[in-house]
């Protein structure tokens, strides 16, 4: 009896994060099949982060009270450093999963319905964030710092993938002198 290697093919780690167009380890899954996969997987945690950033942990106040709660604020908003944490981490999800949505259906049919679906997305969620904060300045900074991260961080790794395969390419684009 063979091994469960027999059908899989190992790839470098590092190199499937580098080059996302690639699966971990190869099978004899098409790549429509692992590309489906992926677009529910995003789709689905799109529609998690949106849920928890709108309706968060604990609900929102219903009724002003003599202990400084405001209606509609979010409750879990009163431990202020946790509330950030978890609004910082579920933006990035969110902004993760919508960027994914965005890079498997470019270039194919709706991929502009999708763009504006997913902008709009971002839109009410900034929006209901700001409801339910009652510190709405500090939280939309860190929103707005949290939601680009996933594309800072998948150009930061373009570039240095670049860089590391073929620096004498970027020198002569740049066209800077090659070092003798």
């Amino acid at each position: 009896m063979g091994s469960s290697t027999d059908n899989k093919t190992q790839i470098n780690p590092l190199k499937a994060i580098i080059l996302p167009t690639i699966p971990p380890c190869k099978t004899k899954t098409t790549g429509d099949d692992f590309r489906n996969v992926m677009l529910v997987g995003a789709a689905l945690i799109a529609t998690v982060t949106f849920q928890a950033g709108i309706t968060p942990p604990g609900g929102v106040w219903q009724s002003d009270d003599n202990q400084g709660h405001r209606a509609r604020h979010a409750v879990y908003s009163d431990q202020k450093v946790p509330f950030q944490i978890f609004l910082i981490f579920n933006t990035i999800a969110l902004t993760s999963s919508i960027f994914l949505l965005l890079c498997l259906t470019f270039g194919y049919p709706y991929f502009l319905e999708v763009l504006i679906a997913t902008v709009s997305m971002m839109g009410t969620y900034s929006s209901g964030i700001y409801c339910i904060t009652p510190y709405e300045s500090v939280s939309f900074r860190l929103i707005f710092v949290a939601a680009p991260a996933p594309l800072v961080i998948r150009f930061v790794i373009w570039v240095v993938a670049s860089a590391c395969r073929s620096p004498s390419k970027i020198i002569s684009r740049l066209r800077l002198p090659l070092p003798k």
